[in-house]
């Protein structure tokens, strides 16, 4: 047996279970460890995969194997040197696009979330055999995955499937269900939108608008990346969900069902933000996929690996996944800038980027940025939004070096043949002498300063140099709403007629009460005492509700002497708090030359 096999089947959707088993042929005398990766990549948090592990057996021709746990992802089996199976269960119940899910609507497994390997043999192809289950409630399942096909003909079956080696199988996520399927193509290479989920759209429309937008990414490298026969969109759709993670041919999406457009509809936030998410995975077929750092080659999924270049990978990817909605004209100049200063106004919005920069952001996403608190916003920066930022920044700088011949897209074809179709991986310097030699000295200058102080982020002049003029403005509601998808910024500066009196505070909407989820440094709530947590109950003596708030502290009669009562856990408490205008950071632009917007964005 020069494989190992794996057969992974549903057991049942209502304990949200799937069945895997293991077999292979031992080459060690006595003893083996099978182990499972303990993250994912692409999601850069230790996540402890085997915790969901359940009724571990494992046996040759003569009957049961001791086999168990030696440490929290690894088994030590005790074998005969005789074929060896290993089963067991896989509890499936997180509807993220990171591990499985399963329930009698559809299931999703990610193998390097739920699959062993033997140690020893990872460079081993695996051979995959999807099994039909006779569960009534999966009759009329199909999988969907981007697996090579082994024997079967349908481009979604159960059956055979293989892949080169178990590093190889660990990219290519499985979704089961009714599958709803729309094909488009590519340079000539198939591509299929594929949903699982009750939704109330179009997917031929949603095929359509991917079209142009897929093609324009390949474009940009000069074709799909060798080896790349299909593409698949794999979403799950949900309530209100939202997530992507890519995949070597494939990525693995969840979408609320109310994004999804039908066949005339206007392009909705939801939708474009959907197109987006869409966009910004598929560009990591290239960037990040096969393009990547160094220290990621090749990935070691037992334990962290650090790496400063995230600002790249996921910054630029961030940049062009709404600039090709843009330049494909799904969107209008006008929504995209809106999109654009959006994002430099979460980079403005607290001191994160004052106490981080850009690439020790990348070094320590594993603890600072995957796993966020609520004081986020004023401790951390994101590589996400400041990436596309400084990604922003080198694509205007480059076009106004070259009089608009070059652009960033000519730094990231740079990039794929001289590192990422050699399978070379990149350097921090080699990423940083790249740009050096599209761009002048001044603004190398302050390229490498944006990447390595922690000072706020200067891009007015860039944008005067594409007929725009960037400016800031003070936050125009009392509090910004957990969740809200409406920007507050805009096209234009809007004119201050009165004092716009703001707290500093992330608000949500729970049982019609306002209950606080975050705080901002040295802002109008934190002076006053109140913490996240704190449900806001009174201002001035009068009731606060979802619907009040806004309009009693905006008619505050005071800036000081303003009472504010709250109740922190059972206890009501009050506090004097002192009512002041935000300082400057909500983003808007104003057009000064459509014209050469255009030649930016078209």
């Amino acid at each position: 047996m020069s494989a190992v096999n794996y057969i992974i089947s549903i057991e049942n959707p209502v304990t949200h279970l799937f069945s895997v088993k293991i077999n292979y042929n031992p080459s060690t005398p006595k003893f083996d460890e099978l182990y499972m990766p303990n993250w994912i990549p692409g999601s850069y948090m230790i996540r402890d995969f085997a915790k969901h592990v359940l009724d571990v057996k494992a046996f040759d021709e003569n009957g049961s194997l001791d086999i168990n746990f030696v440490s929290k992802n690894t088994l030590k089996l005790t074998h005969n040197q005789r074929p060896v199976t290993v089963e067991y269960k896989y509890y499936a119940f997180d509807l993220s696009v990171r591990k499985a899910y399963l329930d009698q609507e559809y299931g999703f497994i990610n193998p390097a979330s739920s699959c062993f390997t033997v140690k020893g043999l990872e460079q081993l192809k695996c051979n995959v055999t999807l099994s039909k289950q006779q569960d009534p409630s999966t009759k009329n399942w199909t999988p969907a995955t981007g697996l090579d096909k082994a024997n079967q003909t349908d481009d979604f079956s159960w059956g055979d499937y293989c892949a080169d080696n178990y590093l190889a199988f660990t990219d290519y996520p499985i979704l089961f269900g009714e599958l709803d399927i729309a094909k488009f193509t590519i340079n000539e290479i198939p591509h299929y939108v594929i949903t699982v989920g009750q939704h109330f759209g179009d997917l031929q429309r949603v095929a359509r608008d991917l079209t142009p937008i897929c093609q324009y990414q390949a474009d940009m490298f000069n074709g799909l990346p060798k080896g790349v026969e299909q593409y698949l969109f794999l979403t799950m759709i949900t309530d209100n969900g939202f997530g992507g993670l890519e995949h070597l041919n494939s990525t693995a999406l969840v979408a609320s069902r109310f994004d999804i457009a039908s066949s005339k509809q206007e392009i909705s936030d939801g939708y474009q933000t959907f197109l987006s998410l869409c966009s910004h995975e598929y560009l990591h077929t290239w960037n990040v996929k096969r393009l990547k750092p160094k220290e990621f080659m090749p990935y070691q999924l037992d334990q962290e690996v650090y790496t400063t270049q995230l600002w790249f990978y996921e910054g630029m990817t961030s940049y062009f996944d709404d600039l090709s909605l843009v330049a494909t004209n799904t969107i209008s100049i006008e929504t995209y800038l809106n999109g654009l200063a959006k994002t430099l106004t979460r980079i403005e919005r607290g001191e994160g980027q004052l106490r981080q920069s850009v690439t020790e952001s990348s070094l320590l996403t594993w603890t600072k940025f995957y796993q966020q608190d609520d004081t986020a916003p004023d401790q951390i920066v994101s590589y996400y939004l400041k990436g596309a930022a400084i990604a922003c920044f080198a694509d205007l700088a480059i076009r106004q070096q070259s009089n608009n011949e070059q652009s960033l897209k000519e730094v990231m074809a740079t990039a794929w043949n001289k590192f990422g179709v050699t399978n070379l991986g990149t350097s921090q310097q080699d990423l940083e002498s790249l740009f050096h030699t599209f761009m002048s000295e001044t603004h190398y200058k302050q390229f490498l300063s944006m990447l390595y102080n922690k000072e706020k982020i200067d891009l007015k002049e860039v944008f005067n140099s594409v007929g725009l003029k960037l400016s800031y403005h003070a936050q125009q509601k009392v509090g910004q709403w957990f969740n809200d998808t409406k920007p507050t910024e805009s096209v234009g500066q809007p004119k201050l007629a009165a004092p716009n009196y703001w707290i500093g505070a992330t608000l949500a909407k729970i049982n019609g009460e306002v209950v606080v989820k975050q705080v901002m440094e040295n802002s109008p709530a934190q002076l006053a005492g109140i913490a996240t947590g704190d449900v806001l109950v009174a201002f001035n003596s009068l009731k606060i509700n979802t619907d009040s708030i806004e309009a009693l502290v905006k008619n505050a009669a005071i800036d000081k002497g303003n009472k504010i009562h709250y109740f922190r856990k059972d206890r009501l408490l009050h506090a004097d708090i002192e009512m002041r205008t935000s300082a400057d950071f909500v983003a808007g632009f104003s057009i000064v030359d459509r014209a050469k917007v255009r030649a930016w964005l078209s």
